[in-house]
């Protein structure tokens, strides 16, 4: 059986061992009776709240059905009780109340009959919308006086609900039906069912007959509605016999609507009476085996079908319909469902067009053709369909698309269908624009509506699907796929474009740019920038852009429809039309936009990114040198510099005389971050002695040439060090000297000819600075030969004090930083710059050298003190000329007294040639020599006193020795 829920037709539930079930809509809540007389009340999610058995109900027969109690009843809808009342066959109620939870508790009284209820139930029907309940019993022991005129075996009667529950009898009446059981097979169940709007009572015996009853509740009567005579006292030629045949063996029946039967008849046939005019007007000849019908009560028009069918044998099939009985063993009571197969179908009102739509759509083209005929519709819509449903070629074009009238849908199918092959393609295109030529312009475009611009842009989105499609096969090399194509056609070209780049496919690009170069111009950077790194420079070369945009574009013949006119019309779409990007074949955005091409300055940049770009995900470096050379020769002359930059990290990388893990690593963008003078100095990275003149030859002075020497040397700025003059410096001032001799060597051999410095005042000026920015104090024979390798003044014509003089001073410092080297105190050249301002150090210095040379070797002859005191000479003479010459005698001579030399003392305190003492002097400093030997020793008696002291008064005789003697 089919349970629906009044008003959610979507919940239902087909229970097939059940023999009635219920809706209590307002709990949600499912009662059903089983066959062995226990109710089950179910939730909708399936859970089972209780059960109860006849003998709970304490009910002495059978269980004909379940009535809810929620539809009409206030207090019951606010209570939180499930209410149900259950008819016995005896024509008992009892009423159960129960929650959601798995408890109950069962009620045999609160609902009674005011009037006598009939015995023996077979069938009932319960209308909440008319608060009405029908029954079907017996009529024994029932008089005539209570029921109607008629009499019969069985009995109808109405009974209504009052406000307390109660069952008040309305009216009854009597009429000849089977409903008891027989021992002869039974057709039909009892049923008893009230039309939707309470007009009609009908019920349905075991034999397969139909009762109608009219009902008029305001007089309270029924009229017996007896099928055939009925019918035919409202007309003659309302029954026909095949009529007559439809009102016999019915399996079951319902309400389609007030006065609309739909039944089942014996041998799978479910057909629809009206029961006003007799008229039988649908019929499903779909041979069910056993069918059950039902009805959803708030919604007219709408039945639901359970058919159930015993799984087929070929031997014992008979045509379509299956013997019920052999798996029935000839009873209804022992069916065995479990060999039988259920379908649930849905039997919905339609409209004439919606049945006309249904046909279309179950393509029965003929059926749907015929109704339209019968009911006046437009058959195009079935050439629509057969249009759709066709393969969209030529045969479909010629027998369909062609004769149909609605432009523009035939249209609209040529733009958006795509059909399976190229061919279907080119067909539904051609079709297309031979449905658009009759729009041409004309001379007066009075009459020229928004409906013709439409067409006519059509017919630019057919020309550029035309050809996008001529592009897709060149591209694909001839291979159709409609996915592929469905997707190209409507993409952006430029996206493509990117796409076929980015998967290397250069032969594809190349023909895109061929045939779609205007619409492609204002991409063209960033497509060439989606090329793989990898790609051979070689393999698109060709393409990529140069100053000026190619001369000549080859493009197809225009059509009409894309001239200045239409034009126009575009430019005043708005921006964002949705079909813009559609209706841009080449001419038009050739008129539109023309070639856009990248300028000068936007060209240079793309190609030193792409450098870049190749020269950091690939690493070949070749491929920038070649990239850059190739737009070098396509007249982007901005590049030069850039190319040159990319050829002196090649010559840096790849030469065998760098530092190998310093060059190797440097990319070409932290190449460009360098500075000029920091590239020139990685040129020369690691450079030694031996390599130093022939890296400067082959690398850094050219490349000092091109991005110092052109700058600089034109221009008034002497304060400005070249780059060679900066870099002698820095390793001068790491003391690589030997490297500096190499480079003054060549670079002074012919000044005027090697570039290595401007002129004869730079390479002296910076051979100067090399020697005093030197720290080091034992390469003072380099520093000479350095200086010897400078122009000589005889050379040039250079001042004194430009030339000369410096060069004379360096020389000089050069050799007292020798001697003082020589005497164990040595110092750097820079000391000698700033000596005259710290002259008390140098005395220390002075006093220092002669402390050491007695030390180091007492007993040293005339000879090397005469040779000490030159150079004592030479030093002042060379590096510090402040010092008193009178001074470093004294100091001398005190040398000389501390080291015993008395009789040499003697003729250096009379003087020498170039300077003399004052006897005062001589005199103090015999005196402090004595005393010093007085002091040192440690008793008067020792032999120093006796012996040192009186050669010291005979010796050194200077007049007063009296005086000394005192003195001592």
């Amino acid at each position: 059986m089919i349970i629906s829920n009044p008003t959610a037709p979507s919940l239902l539930v087909v229970v097939v061992c059940s023999r009635a079930g219920v809706w209590s809509e307002f709990h949600g809540v499912l009662g059903v009776v089983d066959a062995s007389d226990t109710v089950y009340l179910i939730k909708v999610n399936g859970e089972e709240i209780m059960r109860i058995n006849k003998r709970q109900l304490r009910a002495s027969s059978s269980i004909v059905g379940l009535i809810p109690q929620d539809g009409d009843d206030n207090d019951a809808q606010r209570s939180c009780l499930c209410r149900f009342v259950v008819i016995t066959a005896d024509g008992c109620l009892h009423l159960i109340e129960t929650s959601k939870e798995p408890s109950a508790s069962v009620l045999n009284s609160g609902l009674k009959s005011l009037g006598k209820f009939p015995k023996d139930v077979f069938c009932f029907d319960y209308s909440s919308e008319c608060s009405l309940l029908v029954v079907v019993g017996s009529a024994v022991g029932i008089s005539q006086s209570s029921v109607g005129n008629s009499a019969g075996s069985c009995l109808l009667s109405l009974w209504c609900r009052s406000q307390n529950l109660d069952l008040e009898p309305l009216i009854s009446i009597q009429f000849e039906g089977l409903y008891s059981k027989s021992k002869d097979a039974a057709l039909s169940c009892p049923k008893v069912l009230i039309s939707p709007q309470g007009k009609y009572v009908a019920t349905l015996d075991i034999r397969g007959c139909l009762h109608i009853f009219k009902m008029d509740k305001e007089s309270r009567s029924l009229l017996s509605f007896a099928c055939e005579e009925q019918l035919c006292s409202q007309g003659s030629n309302n029954i026909t016999n095949e009529q007559n045949e439809l009102l016999k063996d019915i399996v079951d029946f319902t309400w389609w609507s007030d006065r609309i039967m739909t039944l089942a008849k014996h041998g799978g046939i479910l057909a629809m009476l009206d029961i006003g005019t007799g008229l039988k007007f649908q019929e499903h000849d779909h041979l069910y085996s056993m069918l059950v019908l039902d009805r959803i009560q708030q919604f007219q028009g709408r039945i639901f079908v359970l058919d159930s069918k015993v799984p087929s044998k070929p031997h014992r099939e008979s045509g379509n319909v299956y013997n019920v009985e052999q798996i029935t063993g000839g009873r209804n009571d022992q069916l065995d469902v479990s060999q039988l197969h259920w379908s649930l179908i849905s039997v919905s009102k339609r409209s004439v067009p919606e049945m006309y739509n249904i046909l279309i759509s179950n393509c029965k083209y003929q059926a749907a053709l015929d109704f339209a005929n019968h009911h006046g519709l437009d058959g195009e819509e079935v050439l629509k369909s057969q249009w759709l449903h066709s393969g969209h070629g030529k045969d479909g074009i010629n027998m369909f698309l062609s004769n149909i009238k609605d432009r523009n849908f035939v249209l609209s199918e040529c733009v958006d269908k795509v059909g399976p092959t190229e061919d279907a393609v080119k067909a539904l295109l051609s079709y297309g624009l031979q449905v658009t030529d009759q729009f041409r312009f004309s001379e007066s475009e009075a009459d020229e509506g928004n409906q013709i611009w439409h067409f006519r842009m059509a017919r630019l989105q057919l020309l550029q699907f035309r050809d996008r499609l001529e592009t897709y096969m060149g591209i694909n090399m001839g291979r159709f796929s409609v996915q592929e194509y469905c997707k190209f056609r409507i993409i952006p070209v430029g996206e493509a474009a990117i796409t076929l780049a980015e998967s290397g496919k250069i032969g594809a690009l190349n023909l895109l740019f061929k045939r779609h170069p205007y619409s492609l111009s204002p991409s063209l950077l960033k497509i060439f920038a989606a090329i793989p790194e990898t790609v051979p420079l070689q393999t698109y070369g060709q393409l990529l852009p140069g100053r000026s945009p190619p001369p000549r574009i080859a493009l197809r013949e225009e059509d009409w429809v894309e001239c200045e006119e239409m034009v126009n019309f575009i430019n005043r779409l708005p921006e964002n039309h949705e079909i813009g990007t559609q209706i841009q074949t080449e001419p038009i955005v050739k008129r539109c936009l023309g070639y856009l091409w990248p300028s000068s300055s936007e060209l240079s940049e793309w190609y030193k990114n792409r450098a870049r770009d190749i020269d950091s995900f690939s690493g070949q470096l070749d491929n920038c040198i070649n990239l850059i050379d190739l737009a070098c020769h396509k007249g982007i002359y901005e590049l030069q510099k850039f190319h040159e930059d990319i050829l002196y990290l090649h010559q840096l990388i790849y030469s065998d005389e760098n530092d190998v893990d310093v060059c190797s690593s440097m990319s070409l963008i932290s190449w460009e971050q360098l500075s000029d003078y920091e590239k020139f100095r990685m040129m020369l990275k690691g450079v030694k002695e031996e390599n130093v003149v022939k890296r400067l030859h082959d690398k850094a002075i050219p490349f000092m040439r091109k991005r110092f020497h052109n700058m600089t040397y034109f221009t008034q700025d002497q304060d400005t060090d070249s780059f060679l003059v900066k870099w002698l410096k820095e390793i001068a001032l790491e003391n690589k000297l030997d490297t500096c001799l190499m480079v003054f060597e060549e670079g002074c051999r012919e000044l005027h000819m090697n570039d290595f410095f401007k002129d004869e005042i730079e390479a002296v000026d910076c051979a100067l600075q090399c020697i005093y920015l030197c720290t080091v104090t034992d390469r003072w024979s380099i520093m000479a030969a350095l200086l010897s390798k400078l122009p000589q003044k005889q050379d040039v014509g250079i001042s004194i004090e430009c030339f000369e003089k410096r060069l004379k001073l360096a020389e000089g410092h050069i050799e007292a930083g020798r001697l003082l080297a020589l005497y164990q105190v040595p110092k750097p050249m820079d000391f000698f710059l700033e000596a005259h301002s710290d002259e008390k150090g140098v005395k220390q210095i002075l006093r220092l050298i002669l402390s050491k040379f007695v030390r180091r070797q007492p007993s040293r002859s005339d000879n090397d003190w005469a040779n000490m005191w030159r150079d004592v000479q030479c030093l002042r003479e060379k590096a510090f000329p402040f010092l008193d010459l009178e001074y470093m005698l004294v100091e001398f001579c005190r040398g000389l007294l501390k080291a015993g030399k008395f009789s040499l003392a003697r003729n250096y305190l009379k003087g020498t040639s170039s300077v003399s003492l004052a006897s005062e002097k001589a005199e103090n400093l015999v005196i402090q020599a004595a005393r010093e030997y007085f002091f040192s020793a440690s008793s008067l008696s020792c032999s120093e006193v006796s012996t040192h002291a009186c050669k010291a008064l005979i010796w050194l005789w200077i007049p007063g020795n009296d005086l000394i003697c005192s003195s001592l």
